[in-house]
């Protein structure tokens, strides 16, 4: 056997013994489990494989302990096209060479695409919340790789795959999108409109010339959530047909492909005037998970093209051999990448002047100097869970995305747990600004 692959073969063996309560023997060079020190550092799992592969197995094995490590056990299934599945959430709380495992019931080692540092960031952020549920998932929009899932709720398990909350105003995407990919609106296109910015109801949701006395632009409305808007543009330039085949291009009626079990998003459009401009503002029959959320917003930072979101990054048995690496894999396209870079141009106005202004500027100075961010907010009562559920999900740096995240807390019970507060916090952390 080459040397490189015994030295993998004495962390996965020794890692697997230790767990068994099994002593290893001395491997290549005299070096033992008991010879490696604790580690905690941030190199992913992908540079201790690349130096194995390299030839250089003690940078490594340099800073592991594995003969101290005691992984969680989770439940793990191979499918039969190569994909992995697992039963539950994991408690994602062991880190092996800077990256989060656990050990399947078949004794392979499970490694996570999850970001340590902030998902321990994430998890004291929800810690701190007063509130019944909350979930906060962030996202490489890249690659769909999961960075951080954080989550509490005193009634529904693995809270972030549950697609019982309403979009709200996040569908005001899904109607954007439709019509700017029609060429029924630019964002700078004036919409006359009569009534309250929130306001949406019988007497002022149909376009009149003679009484509509208010104007607001596409770009400024969306980042406003302004609703007499967008109920005009669902009936001025959209359908039905059109608005459902949107919401099921957006991933809404479908089942989204993931390493967990995910609960299918769903999205009624009605075929009258009034449920039509309703559902269009984001008052419709229209649920979804967090996980989801996040997946949509990274497809708008990744020119319309939506990755499929991973949590396993790889599984290696206790020989060293790797039995599963996730593989980048776009699942779907929202829209041509011209529509989403619009659409993101149009999210800024949610943090620069709508309705997350006041936890993204000081005055009319950017928080976060030099960053762009990209973002959707929506406000809804909800039955399942029962509760005012306050929606963000955002992308930055606009330019080049990086990060993308979702939250979700219902009945916050003060401005700093909120769930724009929440992102902005995450992006920060991540981001370093």
């Amino acid at each position: 056997m080459p040397k490189f692959l015994s030295y993998f073969s004495l962390v996965m063996a020794t890692l697997c013994s230790a767990l068994l309560g099994v002593a290893t023997a001395a491997g290549p060079d005299g070096i033992r489990a008991a010879d490696i020190s604790v580690g905690s550092g941030s190199a992913q799992t992908a540079l201790m494989l690349s130096q194995i592969k390299r030839g250089e197995p003690r940078a490594a094995l340099r800073g592991q302990n594995l003969a101290a490590l005691r992984l969680e056990q989770v439940d793990l299934t191979f499918g039969n096209n190569g994909d992995v599945k697992l039963k539950s959430f994991p408690k994602l709380k062991t880190t092996v060479s800077g990256s989060l495992a656990a050990l399947s019931q078949s004794r392979n080692v499970v490694f996570f695409s999850i970001d340590p540092n902030l998902q321990k960031f994430a998890e004291s952020l929800v810690a701190q919340v007063r509130s019944p549920h909350v979930a906060v998932v962030a996202m490489d929009p890249t690659n769909g790789k999961v960075l951080a899932v954080a989550q509490k709720s005193n009634s529904i398990p693995s809270l972030a795959l549950h697609a019982g909350f309403p979009a709200a105003s996040l569908f005001k995407l899904v109607t954007s999108a439709a019509a700017l990919e029609r060429g029924a609106i630019s964002p700078s296109s004036e919409i006359a409109f009569r009534g309250g910015t929130y306001t949406l109801e019988k007497w002022n949701y149909k376009p009149d010339r003679k009484r509509d006395n208010r104007h607001m632009n596409v770009a400024e409305a969306l980042g406003r959530s302004c609703n007499p808007v967008f109920a005009r543009i669902a009936l001025n330039h959209l359908s039905p047909y059109l608005l459902r085949f949107y919401a099921n291009t957006f991933g809404f009626n479908s089942q989204i492909d993931f390493d967990l079990p995910l609960s299918k998003s769903s999205a009624v459009i009605p075929s009258d005037d009034y449920g039509l401009s309703r559902t269009a503002a984001g008052f419709g029959a229209v649920k979804i998970s967090p996980i989801h959320a996040a997946a949509l917003m990274s497809g708008l930072a990744n020119k319309g093209l939506v990755p499929r979101p991973i949590l396993v990054n790889n599984v290696i048995n206790s020989q060293g051999t790797t039995l599963y690496r996730a593989e980048t894999e776009m699942i779907r396209r929202l829209t041509r990448a011209e529509t989403s870079l619009k659409l993101l141009e149009m999210m800024e106005q949610t943090t620069t002047i709508g309705t997350s202004r006041k936890e993204f500027m000081v005055g009319k100075k950017p928080l976060l100097k030099d960053v762009r961010v990209a973002a959707k907010t929506g406000t809804l009562r909800g039955a399942s869970p029962k509760g005012i559920n306050n929606w963000f999900i955002a992308a930055a740096p606009i330019e080049d995305p990086k990060i993308a995240v979702s939250v979700v807390v219902v009945d916050p019970q003060h401005i700093s747990t909120r769930a724009s507060r929440l992102g902005r916090q995450m992006i920060q952390r991540f981001l370093g600004t």
